[in-house]
């Protein structure tokens, strides 16, 4: 017989997977329809990638699985992530689902919302607000972010920053972060780590990235090891997807499951996916849609 927790897991992943093909239909036939009014604009005349910003920009406004993005989503955008991490011993069992929401109702003003099923259960809602943009000839761009999870009753804030080596080629980043306890990982105290990661787009769509998080407390170090992923991007053309794959030894997206580390053992070697959807214009969508 299955556990609970497996049937809940399974529901979840059913649930989930019906809803991510709306959401892809429906979100790529708004991505269309604007494209659409982009060139009817300039009679047929400008780029649709001009007016939404560089092809490759998507990508690397992500982030990495451990390094939070220096990049706000643009204001209405309705940005969705879907992810799945599996652990290398028991794969394709033990996967762990995760469902992130990121809204702008103000340009470079972000409002997040993330659920996992890992238990305990876990839900983070988040602020953050860009300060300075590269793409608008800042010399970085940086975005100060204030969270709150769930599980642990966890009060985080953290830092993030990013520029350019070379436009759309390559980028780095770096994230400090601090998280009130971790109680719900048996750290009786706040914890803070520093991160840093590099995106490279190696061929067309195709990006590989990497990324490392160490902890400045020496004991949660020892025990648990420092944070990492590596991993490849794939911006998927005149569509408002990126798909990533990577591998590595992080929890989920959570602020607390990319600082600490669930251990330093084999077991704990993952492999994930994740998957976005853009949707801009987000109060106009009913319209365009019905």
């Amino acid at each position: 017989m299955f556990k609970r927790s497996n049937l809940s897991r399974l529901f979840s992943v059913c649930l989930s997977l019906p809803c991510s093909l709306g959401l892809l239909v429906f979100s790529a036939q708004a991505h269309e329809e604007n494209i659409a009014e982009c060139r009817c604009e300039r009679h047929g005349h400008e780029h649709p990638e001009e007016h939404h910003g560089g092809r490759h920009q998507q990508a690397f406004e992500e982030g990495s699985p451990n390094v939070y993005t220096a990049s706000t989503v643009p204001q209405d955008h309705l940005y969705l992530m879907y992810s799945h991490n599996f652990f290398w011993t028991t794969l394709p069992r033990s996967s762990n689902p995760a469902f992130w929401m990121k809204y702008a109702p103000l340009e470079h003003l972000q409002l997040d919302l993330l659920t996992t099923l890992r238990s305990p259960f876990e839900l983070e809602g988040a602020v953050s607000y860009q300060v300075f943009d590269e793409r608008k000839g800042d010399v970085l761009s940086l975005t100060p972010r204030l969270s709150f999870n769930t599980r642990g009753n966890v009060v985080g804030g953290e830092v993030s920053a990013s520029r350019f080596i070379f436009e759309d080629l390559w980028q780095v980043g770096a994230d400090v972060r601090f998280l009130s306890n971790g109680t719900a990982d048996d750290i009786d105290r706040p914890v803070a780590a520093m991160g840093f990661n590099t995106l490279v787009r190696v061929w067309k769509d195709w990006h590989v990235f990497g990324d490392v998080v160490v902890p400045f407390d020496s004991a949660v170090l020892s025990d648990r090891s420092v944070l990492w992923s590596a991993g490849v991007k794939k911006k998927i053309p005149d569509t408002p997807h990126v798909l990533t794959f990577y591998a590595g030894n992080a929890q989920e997206q959570s602020l607390s499951g990319r600082t600490i580390s669930p251990g330093a053992g084999a077991d704990f070697f993952r492999l994930g996916f994740i998957f976005s959807i853009d949707i801009p214009s987000l109060t106009q969508l009913p319209g365009r849609l019905f």
